[in-house]
């Protein structure tokens, strides 16, 4: 009788190393270890827009800052948090992504995600995209050698992995994507009035 061998599991060493990677960074996030999530508007806001970005997303560039000119009009009723959503698709977006958490070190992430955003076609598909990324930095007055430092830190990558692992416990699987108060934006309202509509809407909600 010959014995039967059971077939090996689809797990890939590559698979096991980037789940390993999202619990680490959800288990640190927890314990308060990783620095949180970069948001714009104060914590006690009524209403809060969750947007998950991948840098190297020419959609995510375009609607980024719509959300965020959306949410100053209503000033601190409204606060922003960007949520790290780099696609595998995009070869150089966990990258970019690392390169905003470096500059948030130094206080310059809303800034350094601005200008990646704007400058995507220099960046993207360079060979080099280091190079650029450093520029940047230049550009915006960062301690270059710190910056570099930050760039290749496991804690960048953590950042960034929590962000990832939040997105997966809401089922947000796409970039961009937005969730206002837990409501997950669809498609058909990806846009400022959309956007406009929701905030009312979850503000109204919050004064019942």
């Amino acid at each position: 009788m010959k014995t039967r061998v059971w077939p090996r599991p689809l797990i890939t060493p590559l698979i096991v190393v980037f789940v390993a990677a999202h619990l680490t960074a959800t288990v640190l996030a927890q314990r308060g270890e990783i620095r949180p999530a970069n948001v714009l508007g104060p914590a006690n806001a009524p209403v809060t827009i969750e947007f998950f970005g991948d840098l190297q997303c020419p959609q995510c560039a375009r609607y980024e800052p719509t959300i965020k000119s959306v949410r100053a009009e209503f000033g601190d009723k409204v606060r922003m948090v960007y949520r790290h959503l780099p696609l595998n698709t995009h070869e150089h977006a966990e990258l970019a992504a690392c390169a905003t958490e470096a500059a948030a070190n130094q206080g310059k992430f809303w800034q350094m995600a601005e200008a990646l955003y704007k400058t995507q076609w220099m960046w993207a598909n360079a060979p080099a995209p280091r190079t650029v990324l450093m520029d940047k930095a230049k550009e915006l007055g960062l301690d270059l050698d710190q910056f570099q430092q930050d760039l290749d830190k496991p804690e960048s990558r953590l950042r960034v992995a929590a962000d990832q692992a939040y997105a997966a416990s809401l089922g947000v699987k796409n970039a961009p994507s937005a969730v206002i108060n837990g409501y997950s934006v669809p498609n058909s309202e990806f846009n400022e009035n959309g956007f406009r509509a929701a905030i009312k809407a979850a503000l109204a909600k919050a004064s019942q």
